[in-house]
């Protein structure tokens, strides 16, 4: 039970109770979207320790990722084509890094398609994002941040699952203001969510690269976000929730195989 414990506190309890109080702090009227890395910093340094000041594993690379998009976001507010070509350089450039001992010990074509995949699919999202509005951007992160979590945990890696459990936590809060108000955006711009999904694409390479989470559930799991693109919400919850549950249900059936001779 304490083992339990000591695994939920920091990858589900603290990041949701620090959610819903940025969430009270604000009276109702505007959520500090940007302070959502933030607030997932204390479970990074609860399951990983402090990072070092220049990255020396792949998962120290992810809380300057989130900073360097929250700059970007702040203080590049006019000019929206600006802000997703960045925003894309600025994940090719962290998804470089973290892939850079695994391409420097052999180099692998599958892993550089792999990684523009998964930039591709970034520079998408950001671009819609900082363009238009949709209704449940919280939602459908908690929702692909939560299945990450539970895909990578079962596949191998409890502390990266962790690390996408506590991502998915701090969105609990608002995926419920969100369902509270009828699936409504909760005063705030789709822009503001870019810094949690950078955070989300790193951890699923890391998981990809390091805890070889399989290609297909890897792929759905990267199809999950993107559900944010479609205008129908009850279609783009449902299409998220889909992608995560075939990724699982996939990872299972590939788990159960291996046991057998």
């Amino acid at each position: 039970m304490e083992t339990l414990i000591q695994m939920i506190l920091p990858s589900a309890v603290v990041p949701a109770l620090l959610s819903a109080w940025v969430w009270w702090f604000n009276q109702y009227k505007s959520i500090v979207l940007w302070a959502l890395p933030v607030i997932w910093f204390p479970s990074f340094v609860w399951l990983i320790g402090w990072p070092s000041v220049i990255p020396a594993e792949a998962n120290h690379w992810l809380y300057p990722l989130a900073v360097f998009s929250v700059l970007i976001s702040l203080y590049i507010k006019t000019r929206l084509n600006l802000i997703s070509v960045l925003q894309t350089l600025l994940l090719a450039l962290v998804l470089i890094a973290i892939s850079w001992p695994v391409l420097q010990y052999q180099f692998n074509w599958m892993l550089l398609f792999e990684l523009l995949a998964v930039i591709v699919a970034g520079f998408v999202l950001f671009n819609f994002s900082v363009k238009r509005q949709a209704k449940t951007p919280a939602l459908i992160m908690a929702v692909s941040s939560g299945g990450m979590g539970l895909v990578v945990a079962l596949g191998g890696s409890l502390l990266i699952g962790q690390l996408a459990g506590a991502l998915a936590s701090i969105l609990i809060t608002l995926a419920v203001v969100e369902l509270m108000t009828k699936m409504q955006n909760p005063a705030a711009a789709l822009s503001s969510f870019v810094p949690v999904m950078q955070l989300y694409f790193g951890i699923l390479i890391i998981a990809r690269i390091y805890a070889e989470i399989p290609l297909g559930p890897s792929a759905l799991l990267l199809m999950a976000p993107l559900a944010g693109l479609m205008s129908a919400k009850r279609y783009a919850l449902g299409f998220s929730a889909a992608c995560v549950i075939v990724a699982l249900s996939l990872l299972l059936l590939a788990t159960d195989s291996s046991n057998y001779y």
